[in-house]
């Protein structure tokens, strides 16, 4: 059994309220780098050039490249002082928003690969969500921790609902290029800001060979902890139907109800009852009852899409299903990504790596899904696909295989 080493008990105080909350809103502005482009992809399609069908590769290459992020930067967080390499990224994703808004002007096949390749790069430096993430994790007790996690994801998910409006809004008002101008600018003063007041923490266990070694333990970590793989999965079913409904959910009130990206963007506002719940989630998990959560939300998420499936996609409908499947699903990849960083301390961000690039896997197969079943079943073919994916979800939680822990991790391994 690993104990916490002396060394890092005096940094428990530097994990203050105010420092939680730093870190909730530093998650919250490089999150939203990513879904930006979501309630704005027929603009942007439109001044590309891009077929719509093809719009949804602009999300797609965001969640690529964020994954990409967390799979080859991530790691980094176990073998680096956090706080150099957590601005560095801020400030890279700061370079690659001004790219994205300047390319593409010209038109053509040209400026739609610069624009692409753009995307790409917003999203490998957003990973630094990821690590700050674990960053405060690895800041909090054993006990806090659920309570922690509570907070900061809860500002992590305010900042993804908020940036769909926003983005809608400056889009009606100005045009899709000034929202990526002004995420730009955001990255750059939050990149000064972590290095002036992150406390720097250099890895208290770093792997022996380096960054080769680390990535290759990565591949280990499942077979190496038994109950890994299945949370694994369950998590990344669930968020593949939560970005299957976000991407297909503005493309059905667009052509059923002539929704402006304006109107789309107030109506992701529903989503503003997430970060409650899942403050709430956090409190919750730190007594046990992860497994619980689990069930309820992927339950939630279920229904939502079962709503749309059956139902006619009105506003009543899609607003309901919403008020459903954001919470469901949230509180769901929260409460995994809980057990998950608590089954190996000294591998904690490795852990955060695997389990967020599992999730956005499924993320991209969602984005790129949604529009191709919208265009050529309709609607209702894309929420029976999300049905699916949440009953497979939630049965993986009913069930978990022999020989895999049944209670919730305590306390460090």
């Amino acid at each position: 059994m690993t104990t916490t080493s002396p060394r890092t008990r005096p940094e428990a105080p530097l994990l203050s309220t105010g420092m939680t909350l730093f870190f909730a809103c530093a998650c919250a502005l490089t999150l939203a780098n990513i879904y930006y482009a979501q309630p704005i992809l027929a603009d942007i399609a439109a001044d590309l050039g891009l077929a719509p069908e093809a719009s949804g590769v602009v999300v797609t290459l965001l969640q690529a490249g964020y994954m990409l992020g967390i799979l080859f930067m991530g790691p980094l967080g176990d073998l680096l002082e956090n706080r150099r390499l957590i601005a560095g990224m801020v400030l890279g994703a700061s370079v690659a928003l001004w790219s994205a808004s300047a390319s593409g002007q010209t038109g053509g096949p040209g400026g739609q690969a610069l624009f692409f390749a753009a995307h790409l790069g917003v999203g490998f430096c957003s990973a630094v969500t990821q690590i700050q993430v674990a960053f405060a994790a690895g800041l909090a007790g054993d006990d806090r921790r659920g309570r922690v996690l509570g907070v900061v994801v809860a500002g992590l998910f305010l900042g993804m609902i908020l940036s769909r409006p926003l983005a809608g809004l400056l889009n009606d008002a100005f045009g899709w290029r000034i929202v990526y101008r002004l995420a730009a600018l955001l990255m750059l003063v939050l990149g000064l800001a972590l290095w002036r007041f992150l406390p720097r923490r250099a890895p208290e266990a770093a792997p022996a060979g380096g960054y080769p070694t680390v990535l290759r333990s990565m591949t280990r970590l499942p077979r190496a902890l038994p109950g890994l793989p299945r949370l694994l999965v369950l998590s990344t079913l669930t968020f593949t139907g939560f970005c299957l409904f976000w991407t297909a959910a503005p493309l059905a009130l667009r052509e059923t109800l002539g929704f402006s990206p304006g109107r789309l963007a107030l109506f992701t506002l529903i989503a503003l009852v997430t970060p409650p719940c899942v403050f709430l989630a956090g409190r919750l998990l730190d007594r046990g009852l992860g497994p619980r959560l689990i069930a309820c939300g992927t339950g939630l998420a279920a229904t939502a899409f079962l709503l749309c499936a059956c139902l006619p996609a009105g506003l009543f409908v899609l607003a309901l299903a919403a008020l459903l499947l954001d919470p469901g699903v949230n509180v769901t990849t929260l409460s995994a990504q809980q057990r998950i960083l608590s089954m190996r301390p000294e591998a904690r961000t490795r852990l955060n790596s695997v389990s967020v690039a599992c999730n956005f896997c499924g993320g991209a197969l969602g984005s790129a899904l949604a529009p191709w079943l919208f265009a050529r079943f309709g609607w209702r073919s894309a929420a029976l696909a999300g049905f699916l994916l949440l009953i497979l979800a939630f049965a993986l939680n009913v069930r978990p295989r022999a020989g895999e822990p049944t209670k919730q991790p305590q306390g460090v391994r």
